[in-house]
């Protein structure tokens, strides 16, 4: 027998596992904050104590990632910063591509069964990337730039004409290069390199620069019999 969510139902049932999650992510590193409070310690100390539980952690952080990819305006971001912090540049960006896209993924085939029953009124952005000429390159961008909550990218894609194949690389290459610049700001955080935090914070601003894309992007509007 199948099991019929509704998107609230779906929305609630991911808001408890990260809660869930965070809460024991933050008990796991309870030694590390007293490590940070009471004592005197090097970078390489910290570090250390940090990533030295990869194994279980990863079966926290991409879960939490998969949760906040779908919850709208959930801040994706901090998770995906904790994952470097966690376990460096490389295996974070790995698990954040992993959990981003998953979660993306998830949302779109949800999203995919209810749009037909949707009443509300589409955003701005649905309605921007689903008068592009070319939608898939509005998908990744939307993936792709910071501060756009990933739910409405999710909704835009199911309604696009695209297959599911196609759908799917889209958003798997829109999720890569946030998932790779927060676990690389995550890991200079931890190892105290502030400039090249610093730099990893204007190439986020930056990207925002590509929305630019998907409004210029624009299909012709199809010509009527009058004006032929």
């Amino acid at each position: 027998m199948k099991v019929k969510l509704t998107k609230r139902q779906l929305i609630v049932g991911a808001a408890l596992l990260a809660l869930l999650l965070i809460g024991l992510l933050v008990y796991r590193y309870h030694g590390t904050w007293e490590l940070v409070q009471h004592r005197v310690f090097n970078q390489d100390a910290l570090v250390a104590q940090v990533r030295r539980h990869r194994a279980v952690d990863i079966g926290l952080v991409v879960p939490l990632l998969i949760c906040f990819s779908i919850i709208p305006g959930a801040p994706v971001a901090t998770i995906s910063v904790v994952a470097g912090i966690c376990f460096g540049k490389g295996l974070g960006a790995v698990l954040n591509i992993i959990g981003i896209t998953l979660g993306n993924l998830i949302a779109q085939r949800f999203f995919g069964r209810v749009t037909a029953h949707r009443t509300q009124k589409s955003s701005k952005l649905v309605t921007a990337i689903g008068n592009m000429r070319h939608p898939l390159l509005g998908i990744i961008i939307g993936y792709t730039v910071p501060f756009i909550p990933t739910s409405l990218v999710s909704l835009a894609a199911v309604e696009t004409a695209v297959t599911r194949r196609q759908l799917a690389w889209a958003t798997l290459v829109g999720s890569m290069p946030t998932a790779i610049i927060y676990a690389w700001g995550g890991d200079e955080l931890i190892k105290a390199h502030f400039k090249n935090a610093a730099l990893v914070i204007g190439i986020v601003i930056l990207l925002v620069g590509l929305l630019w894309l998907i409004h210029h992007d624009r299909r012709r509007a199809p010509v009527s019999d009058e004006e032929v």
